[in-house]
């Protein structure tokens, strides 16, 4: 197995650090560390001055990052885990996403924020950038240790996936976990939306009944094949906002990592999901993987 973990010093990368170390990965797991910077701009235009400064200015850059990833590979060195370096003069977005793709990375992950008030935001939209765009799964974490999940089913073949993504990464076994579908919501504000979905029929009740038979159905298929890969699972039905209804949930059962997928079956639905997907990622106290479609899945999607 192979991860790649985004390391940029500050305290959010040392928890997706601490994380990654603590886990039990499978025997072989190999770790690439990807730092990303950004040289200064020269404000001078060039008047009265060189610009030879700049190089010096990278070459210091880089060096430093490289001391600083050693230093910081310590524990999962500790943790046996093979460890690869890797220092990109890159916007950071593209190159942790760039470096899984060609690295051929089975999972990404990456801390929430980064240094400072500003580059906290930045480096939070960093993580949503990545995990909208990363060609594997991105975890972004929030705390050093993982000891139970909420996963959420929109019933796609995406989410059917969780279950054998999980049982590959290892890390999770024998960890309780709960299983969520939300359905929709009984709110006025809703029904245009039954609407759209059955067509106009007006039998909205019975609509709404069928739904929540439907996704309670999901979460007990997706319970039951976590449940099968050594992770027990309860199976919830949740009704109203999908991101609010699975944030709850998880703060309700004290998880620490919520698992959801990115898109769903058709237009619509990929627009939809991947909103709750990011709204789960930025408003969630508790780490959040965001399972992706492989590359053939993608391309038949983009297809359609």
């Amino acid at each position: 197995m192979r991860i790649l973990l985004a390391l940029d010093g500050s305290p959010s990368s040392i928890v997706a650090r601490d994380l990654v170390a603590g886990l039990g990965w499978p025997g072989g797991t190999a770790v690439l560390i990807v730092s990303a910077y950004h040289t200064p701009a020269d404000w001078t235009g060039g008047v009265g001055s060189t610009m030879d400064w700049i190089g010096d200015a990278s070459d210091a850059m880089r060096e430093g990052l490289e001391t600083q990833q050693r230093e910081l590979a310590e524990p999962l060195v500790a943790a046996g885990h093979g460890v690869e370096y890797l220092v990109v003069e890159a916007r950071a977005a593209d190159a942790i996403s760039d470096a899984a793709r060609e690295g051929n990375a089975d999972l990404l992950v990456m801390g929430s924020r980064g240094r400072g008030t500003i580059r906290s935001m930045l480096l939070g939209s960093v993580a949503a950038e990545v995990a909208a765009h990363a060609p594997c799964p991105v975890l972004v974490a929030r705390h050093p240790t993982i000891t139970r999940l909420v996963v959420a089913t929109d019933g796609s073949d995406l989410a059917g996936t969780i279950p054998e993504r999980l049982a590959a990464y290892g890390a999770f076994a024998g960890m309780h976990a709960d299983a969520v579908a939300v359905s929709i919501s009984d709110r006025p504000a809703f029904e245009l939306i039954v609407n759209l979905y059955t067509l106009g029929d007006d039998r909205l009740a019975a609509k709404r009944q069928e739904l929540r038979e439907h996704y309670a159905r999901d979460a007990e298929r997706l319970a039951d094949a976590l449940t099968q890969v050594g992770i027990p699972t309860t199976p919830h039905l949740r009704t109203g906002d999908p991101a609010r209804e699975i944030i709850e949930l998880a703060r309700e059962r004290e998880a620490d990592l919520i698992v959801t997928g990115t898109r769903g079956l058709g237009s619509l639905d990929r627009l939809l999901l991947g909103s709750v997907a990011r709204n789960v990622l930025i408003h969630s106290g508790a780490s959040v993987l965001v399972v992706r479609p492989t590359p053939e899945r993608r391309r038949s999607d983009e297809g359609q």
